[in-house]
């Protein structure tokens, strides 16, 4: 299956990043990683399993030419999977696929800022730290106003520059500034935006917000969220790129790529931006 999507992206002219998205025991605890709780990834042999799955892999996947880059695991998270645990499987990883012809990506481990990784992997070559960019997990970034989103998104573009021996790129991005969106923080849980998240508290109504399309959206809440976007791309693009999260959804106004560009919330072309930084 992983092989026919890589032949549609060749035919279409699209380069893919492969990136394993859950470890054996869970490397996180989230439920994008196949289960959702305790954190199993890095005890006994999960470790070197994850391994061998990556070189499958490269043996399966990295001559195709869709494929620019393998990321070694999405998403782990410290302590309970250990940062020295993470950094000795990243440089083994590293060393598995150096010679694969595709750029080895990593993902920041949650750790910030991101220059605190300037010191890693000294020496080594074709690396992407990967960051995943999102302000909707904290009270924090849920109580601010469109400008606040806006200025902290042109911000980060500073943090990603601050990366000097890596490639920096956001690796997953939306348009959405709320938790809303219907099972997003794992099935049966609600969302801290409207205090229906366990320990949250009330912010704003969800109403529109957890499914549909962005079409069902104000005015006002479309422009928020262009300029939101751009402010997003200008960001990263002052260093090495981004990936957007996700193409397709159920139904998640603020999430689905194809949704957005239909509804003129997405620039297109991509250059063609209203609201710069």
């Amino acid at each position: 299956m992983l092989g026919q999507a890589l032949d549609w992206a060749q035919a279409a002219g699209l380069k893919v990043m492969i990136d394993l998205h859950g470890g054996p025991g869970s490397q996180n605890g989230y439920d994008n990683s196949g289960r959702r709780g305790c954190i199993g990834w890095g005890q006994g042999g999960t470790v070197q399993q994850t391994l061998e799955v990556l070189n499958k892999i490269r043996d399966d996947h990295a001559g195709h030419p869709a494929v620019a880059s393998i990321e070694l695991l999405n998403e782990p998270l410290p302590p309970m999977a250990s940062l020295d645990t993470i950094k000795s499987f990243y440089n083994n990883g590293w060393g598995n696929l150096k010679d694969s012809g595709v750029a080895v990506a990593e993902h920041d481990a949650f750790q910030k800022p991101l220059s605190t990784w300037n010191g890693f992997a000294q020496g080594q070559y074709n690396i992407i730290l990967d960051t995943h960019h999102y302000q909707l997990f904290t009270g924090e970034y849920l109580a601010m106003s469109p400008e606040e989103h806006v200025w902290a998104a042109c911000s980060f573009g500073g943090d990603m520059r601050a990366v000097t021996n890596k490639w920096t790129i956001s690796g997953e991005w939306c348009g959405a500034t709320t938790d809303c969106t219907r099972y997003l923080n794992g099935y049966g849980r609600g969302a801290r935006f409207d205090g229906s998240f366990e320990g949250s508290s009330y912010v704003g109504s969800c109403a529109g917000l957890s499914s549909g399309s962005v079409a069902q959206l104000p005015e006002h809440q479309k422009q928020d969220m262009r300029r939101y976007i751009e402010a997003q791309l200008q960001a990263f693009e002052s260093a090495a790129g981004w990936v957007f999260w996700t193409w397709k959804t159920e139904g998640a106004p603020g999430w689905d790529l194809g949704d957005l560009i239909a509804n003129g919330v997405f620039p297109q072309p991509i250059d063609a931006r209203e609201y710069p930084c």
